[in-house]
Formats: C-alpha cells, sequence, structure tokens
C-alpha cells in the first residue's frame, strides 16, 4: 500500500523549525511505502515550484497570501497543482493523509475525492484553530473535510472540543471514527528511582526565538516573586536561536537581578536531554498556542512533573494522572502560585509520577504504541489502486 502524505512541517531540509515527529512515525512502520508533499507557502507567484528530492520526496512551494487573504483561491490553486504532480509522475496511493486540518488536510480532502480513495485527517490545535477561528466562511467546507474522513487522528487531544463547536461537526467516538495520536516519544522511560537534593531545582526547554510564545518573561517575574520567600530557588533554561533573542531574555534576567538564580544553558543536544533533565526537580513551560510539545513528554520520561498552559499542548492527554500541575493564563501571580505549589508538594507529585511510569500511565507516548496503533488502523482497511485520469 502507498499512502501519499500532505504535510507544511516535514524535514525536508528547505525549514529548519520543522519537526521530526511524523516522519519518526512514517519511517517506523512497515509494509507501508509513503509519498510526501512537503508544502511551503510563499506570497510570490514567480517561486510556485516543485522540487522532487527523490520519488517519494517532494517539496512544493504554493502560492498563499498572508493572513490567510484569498484562501480559498490558494487552497484552489494548490489542489490543482498537487493533483497535477501525481498524474505528471504516475503516484499510485490507496490512501491520503493531510496532516493539519486547515491546509494540509483540506488538500488531502479535495485529491482524494478527485482521485476516488479515503483518507486520513491529523488535527494539531495550534494553527488549526487560531486558522478556524479566523476564516469563519470556510467552516462549512472544514466541517465536511471533518466530517468525512475515514480516520481523525487528534494530535491535540484539547482540541477537540473547540474544534467540534465551532464547525458543530458530528463525529460519534463510538463509531472509533477519530483517536488520539501523540508524537511518538523517541525517548525510553527512565525508573522510576531517583534522588532530587532540592525541590525547588527547576528547568525548562525552549527555542528562544519564540521566548514570547513560550510565557518565559512572566515565568521569571514568578521566580523573582518567588525568590524572595524560596532563595534557593534555581532556573536552568536550555535551548538555542538568534543572539539578539538570547539577550532579550538575559536582559530580563538582569533586570530581575536574577543572575544567582536563573541561568542560561544555551543548546544541548537531543542525545544528552533526559540525562540532564532528571537531575532536576520539575519542569516549566507555561506555553500558548503548542500543538503537542514533546518536550513535556520528554521530561515526564525523565522522571518530572511538569507545569503547563491549558488548552494547548500536551492538555488532555495528562486527566486523572497528576502527573503536573496546569496554568490557565501566563499571569505572573498565577504562575507564582503553582510553581510554590510544585514546591510545597514535591513528593506528591513525585510520588505520581513513580505511580505512572510503575502502572505504565504514560506507554500512550511511547513511539511503539503510537506506531503500532497507526499501523493497526492502515492495515485495517482494504483498499484498491484506482486509475488517477
Amino acid at each position: 500500500m502507498n499512502i501519499l502524505h500532505i504535510h507544511s512541517d516535514y524535514p525536508d531540509g528547505r525549514n529548519n523549525a520543522s519537526t521530526p515527529a511524523v516522519k519518526s512515525l512514517l519511517d517506523a512502520t512497515s509494509g507501508i511505502s509513503n509519498t510526501v508533499f512537503v508544502i511551503h507557502r510563499t506570497p510570490w507567484p514567480w517561486q510556485v515550484r516543485v522540487i522532487p528530492h527523490n520519488e517519494k520526496l517532494y517539496t512544493i512551494y504554493y502560492w498563499g497570501l498572508p493572513f490567510g487573504l484569498a484562501l480559498s483561491l490558494s487552497l484552489f490553486l494548490t489542489r490543482n497543482l498537487l493533483f497535477n504532480l501525481i498524474k505528471k509522475q504516475q503516484i499510485k496511493c490507496q490512501l491520503i493523509h493531510g496532516h493539519k486540518l486547515a491546509i494540509d488536510g483540506t488538500l488531502g480532502a479535495a485529491i482524494a475525492n478527485l482521485i476516488g480513495i479515503p483518507y486520513f485527517l491529523s488535527v494539531r490545535g495550534g494553527s488549526d484553530v487560531r486558522i478556524l477561528q479566523h476564516k469563519a466562511l470556510l467552516h462549512p467546507r472544514w466541517k465536511k473535510v471533518l466530517e468525512e474522513a475515514e480516520h481523525i487522528f487528534w494530535v491535540s487531544s484539547w482540541a477537540q472540543n473547540p474544534i467540534k463547536k465551532m464547525l458543530n461537526a458530528s463525529i460519534n467516538q463510538s463509531t472509533n471514527k477519530s483517536s488520539l495520536l501523540p508524537n511518538p516519544c523517541e525517548m525510553s522511560q527512565l525508573s522510576a528511582s531517583r534522588g532530587i537534593s532540592r525541590a525547588a531545582n527547576f528547568v525548562t526547554v525552549f527555542r528562544f526565538d519564540q521566548y514570547d510564545r513560550k510565557g518565559i518573561m512572566p515565568l521569571l517575574e514568578s521566580i523573582a516573586k518567588l525568590s524572595v520567600n524560596y532563595p534557593d530557588i534555581r532556573l536552568d533554561i536550555y535551548g538555542s536561536g538568534p543572539d539578539k533573542k538570547m539577550k532579550i531574555v538575559q536582559d530580563k534576567i538582569s533586570a530581575l537581578s536574577l543572575e544567582k538564580q536563573v541561568t542560561i544553558k544555551g543548546r544541548i543536544d537531543n542525545t544528552l536531554l533526559q540525562q540532564k533533565l532528571k537531575t532536576y526537580s520539575a519542569f516549566l513551560l507555561p506555553s500558548k498556542n503548542e500543538s503537542f510539545g514533546m518536550v513535556f513528554v520528554e521530561a515526564l520520561f525523565s522522571g518530572l512533573p511538569i507545569l503547563y498552559h491549558a488548552n494547548t499542548g500536551i492538555d488532555g492527554y495528562l486527566d486523572g494522572i497528576d502527573v503536573g500541575i496546569k496554568v490557565q493564563s501566563q499571569a505572573v501571580d498565577e504562575l507564582a502560585d503553582k510553581v510554590e505549589e510544585l514546591i510545597v508538594r514535591h513528593d506528591f507529585f513525585h510520588h505520581r509520577i513513580k505511580c505512572a511510569l510503575e502502572t505504565n500511565a504514560l506507554d500512550m507516548f511511547e513511539k511503539k504504541t503510537v506506531v503500532s496503533h497507526y499501523q493497526g488502523l492502515v492495515d485495517g482497511l482494504k483498499l484498491e489502486c484506482p486509475n488517477v485520469k
């Protein structure tokens, strides 16, 4: 079986910010051939082009204006561009998987309908919710895309209710039409037994070019507030990014006189990340507009409780497990209260992490679990290869 994937965030060497989650999933499947169309928007018509890397990977620059202007026209032209590429390259596929609802999935659905084959749909809350909120006129179209999918993968668990509500979509969970599909974690879960010397020894990891969205400035202010009563509080920051962005964060640290409490550690290789994480007491990242947030899973697998933001990222996956604290905003007072709770209830949260690891409550994030779920749904389809004319 050959599956055609349409994804705007697949590592093709053209976008340094792309994530390896989908590639990791596809590489781990067996008995499935995957052809990937990596789509990038350009506002300049003369830059529209197709770059074939090999017969299984194509980079496509499609025309589209900023802020979703003329989005319907852009989708129409791009659908034709992709369909003509399929015909020209004589790509035979029995299933299409669009990896985001608003753009990738809408194109996937349109092409699947032209060919006469089913399609899978992934929904990632960050960009999908944002686009849907600003394009009410396209809601009927997205509702149709959602409801007619062979299967819906909710990568962002929290996005289910707001998207269904916005689109007034009816999806019966009992029909096995949809399921959660977290990004597969490459790390292994560490042993639950670990010693932590201090309860206020915190860590965070992010790309500095996204410091504002990650809530780092109010987090630093909350650390400054807490340092009055907890003078031994520490926060180490790992990550890379433009020097000017790192300087903005460092200047904030200096302005708050936090040089002894907060240290920018810089970039860390992902192979060393877990060994570093396990030496801390908790992971803090009140980030907004996250589709998933793999670093939260990596922290949990390292035995750390987490502080995370509601209605974004990993929210919805941890209900009832009590392995972290959820904030409703990036307000300094709320962040300070929740970070203090991690200090005061340090033993409780580490006991909950221990229980989660011992009872396999976090296995849903394991790569083998995610791949097995995806593989099973694909293998369960009885598909024929149509002729593309």
